[in-house]
This record gives structure tokens, C-alpha cells and sequence, in this order.
């Protein structure tokens, strides 16, 4: 009698198991266009949850513009954001950062960081 009693216990235990075991997510996308021009799009995509309910966000967008006058515009924007569980408190990051390159190799690069709402980084430089 004890060892159908035991066997019944650990069955039920075995059972229940996944019932109480934690959670977790995830989710990614890629698309990538391009054409015969030059020109290039590659957009990613991705989100995960983990066990204790915080969810982690993240987007990434790439593109290349080749212009008819020979410049090349070379952008990456990314966002990330980080949202625990619970209430008002999630946390946010926009990184944007360009180069043109002009048909005679002059460049621009820019960069801007925005957290929270904020921006925390900007600059801008020149080659010739």
C-alpha cells in the first residue's frame, strides 16, 4: 500500500511540474530589401520575456542610400527598452548614428544617444 502511495505522489509531482514551472519568451524578425540601385534596407526585430515578467525589447533599423550625384548615406537607428514587472518603470535607449560620404570622400558623421527622453550624447564631425 505505501509503494502504490509513493508511486501515485511522485506521479502527481511529475505532472504538476511544468504547471508551476516559470515562463519565458521570445520572439525575433528580420526583413532585408534591397535593390539594383545600391540601396539597402535590414530591419531586426526582437523581444523576450523571462521568468520573473520582465520584458526586453530591441529594434534595429540599418539603411544605405546611394544618391544619382555619387553619395552614400549610411544610417543605424536602435531602440532598446527594458520593462519590468510592475508599474512605471520601464527604461528606454535611441542610438542614431549616420555617415554620408559625398562622390569625393568627404564625410559627415552623426551621432545621438536618447535615454529616457533625454538626450545624453550628440555630436557631429566633418573630414575633408
Amino acid at each position: 500500500m505505501k509503494t502504490i502511495s509513493m508511486i501515485a505522489l511522485a506521479a502527481t509531482v511529475a505532472l504538476s511540474a511544468p504547471a508551476f514551472a516559470a515562463t519565458e519568451s521570445s520572439e525575433s524578425k528580420t526583413t532585408v530589401e534591397r535593390d539594383s540601385k545600391g540601396n539597402y534596407k535590414e530591419e531586426n526585430k526582437s523581444q523576450t520575456t523571462n521568468a520573473n515578467g520582465t520584458t526586453n525589447a530591441s529594434e534595429n533599423k540599418t539603411t544605405v542610400d546611394v544618391k544619382s550625384n555619387g553619395t552614400v548615406d549610411k544610417t543605424v537607428k536602435t531602440e532598446e527598452s527594458r520593462d519590468p514587472k510592475g508599474l512605471m518603470n520601464k527604461t528606454s535607449t535611441k542610438t542614431t548614428d549616420s555617415k554620408e560620404t559625398t562622390k569625393n570622400g568627404d564625410e559627415t558623421v552623426t551621432h545621438k544617444k536618447v535615454v529616457n527622453g533625454k538626450t545624453v550624447e550628440s555630436s557631429t564631425t566633418e573630414t575633408k
